[in-house]
């Protein structure tokens, strides 16, 4: 995380993340982020996802 301020949640755990914090979201595990001020992340895949290129 650049900056800002999200509520993460990885299945069934929620986690407040902030500007220096990073997290791994294994692979069919539901996920979902709200915003809590403005943010800037950073996403890396492994193995990269054809979906988002082009």
């Amino acid at each position: 995380m650049i900056s800002g301020k999200m509520l993460l949640t990885i299945g069934d755990k929620t986690h407040e993340v902030t500007s220096g914090d990073s997290w791994n979201i294994p692979s069919n595990i539901t996920h979902k982020a709200e915003v809590l001020e403005g943010s800037v992340a950073v996403e890396v895949f492994s193995p990269c996802r054809k979906e988002y290129m082009d």
